[in-house]
Parts: C-alpha cells; structure tokens; sequence
C-alpha cells in the first residue's frame, strides 16, 4: 500500500487545495500548504515516522 503524506508532520490528511486548480496540497492536521508531498509504501512510511518522531526540527 502507498502512502501519501505531509513532508512536515507524516500526516495522510492532506487533500488538494483550492479545488485542484493550484496543485498545492493542504494537510489538515499541521496546516501545511505546498506542492510537494511524499509518497512511501508501508515499510518506508513506519521509517519516516520514526525519523519525524526521533528529529521533529527535519
């Protein structure tokens, strides 16, 4: 399964922003606004996590 998260927070509660015109992703949870986001399967998604939580200032 592929994962598509925030780069800030590791969130899945991202949704385009500005009804698809912007190509701009919004996550829900931090309030991260911007076009990149990260996409991990399930393996890499648990490692991210575990960076983010052992280095939140990444």
């Amino acid at each position: 399964m592929n994962h598509r998260v925030c780069p800030q927070c590791g969130s899945e509660n991202i949704d385009l922003e500005v009804g698809y015109i912007t190509g701009k992703y919004r996550c829900a949870d931090c309030g991260y606004v911007g076009s990149v986001i990260f996409e991990f399967d399930d393996k890499n998604y648990q490692r991210f996590l575990k960076q983010l939580k052992e280095d939140p200032s990444q």
